[in-house]
């Protein structure tokens, strides 16, 4: 790191921030806003006139906020790191021991050594977008559940009245729920201009319609124009996982799936019927299979296919075409 910034490491919690600066025990805070500025106060006083470097492991909305907090103050830096990747890391190093402040130690350590890229918050319009598909696949699975529930105690003789309107009760309450989030989504996408013409673009590929579009942009972020085709196929856990070793070890080919699940499964169906009426897909999924594979893995191999559609597309900023396969 350049000696004009320095790094802090922070260990992320509901309750309290472990943060680790060099030459210094780590301290804790209080994960609130007052807590964020006296940690912030804290470490921009150790060196006094340089740039503060926090990193700090993905914790889903606590990381967020933590990191959205320090960037609305002066000279602040922000990564936002894999937990794995730190895991790793710690056993590079020997620890055997897991405490909050070793890991705001190991977190420093970790940027120290390997100057982690920066992190930027995605616009309010994706922000907004990923919130409200997030909540309504939640719902949808919640649903889904209680629908189950409701079928199975059809064929139970003597159930309870008091069940039985309890259960249309629960249902009816969450599918008007539903309806309200696909309206508010909906009604985001109208509005904001690049969104709509993102889903747009998107809604071009035979094989998505306006809710895997929705889907794709909503875990795929700002992602689909800043990585390459290769670390977004990562990105989606759909990297091709090898393990092999000298004359003994040769297991079989799979993928690694240690990426984003939703954005995998967004892209699941769109490449299923795609297989079917997308030109690309389909001559790729029959070339292959005619090559001997079996139908699962052409179809996951044209769910990488897709993924490198889709993110062509966003970045051209053209609709898609037959021939524009050379763009993947």
């Amino acid at each position: 790191m350049s000696k004009h910034v320095i790094v802090a490491g922070i260990d992320v919690g509901a309750e309290e921030l472990w943060v680790a600066v060099a030459g210094h025990k780590p301290r804790p805070f209080k994960h609130n806003y007052a807590g964020i500025r006296s940690l912030h106060r804290w470490v921009s006083r150790q060196v006094k006139g340089t740039t503060v470097h926090y990193c700090f492991e993905a914790t889903g909305t606590y990381s967020i906020h933590v990191a959205m907090r320090l960037l609305s103050l002066d000279d602040v830096r922000i990564s936002i790191v894999n937990p794995s990747v730190i895991v790793a890391f710690a056993r590079t190093q020997g620890r055997r021991s897991k405490t909050d402040p070793i890991d705001a130690e190991v977190i420093r350590r970790y940027a120290q050594h390997h100057r982690p890229p920066l992190w930027s918050p995605e616009s309010k319009a994706l922000r907004h977008l990923a919130m409200l598909v997030a909540q309504a696949d939640a719902l949808k699975g919640i649903l889904r559940q209680w629908e189950n529930r409701h079928h199975s105690y059809g064929f139970v003789h003597d159930l309870p009245m008091t069940i039985a309107q309890c259960q249309k009760s629960i249902k009816r309450s969450l599918s008007r729920q539903l309806r309200k989030l696909e309206q508010a989504i909906n009604s985001l996408c109208a509005t904001d201009s690049e969104l709509a013409h993102q889903i747009a673009l998107l809604e071009t590929i035979p094989g998505i319609a306006r809710c895997a579009a929705t889907q794709l942009l909503a875990y795929g972020g700002s992602r689909w124009q800043r990585y390459s085709a290769r670390a977004m196929t990562a990105q989606a856990g759909l990297a091709p996982k090898h393990h092999r070793s000298g004359s003994s070890v040769s297991k079989k080919e799979r993928i690694d799936k240690q990426g984003d699940r939703r954005l995998r499964k967004a892209l699941y169906m769109p490449a299923l019927v795609g297989v079917r009426y997308n030109p690309i897909l389909k001559e790729h999924y029959d070339r292959l299979c005619n090559n001997g594979k079996m139908k699962k893995v052409a179809l996951t191999a044209c769910m990488r296919k897709l993924l490198t559609i889709v993110r062509a597309i966003l970045v051209s900023k053209r609709p898609f075409q037959s021939t524009n396969q050379h763009l993947t």
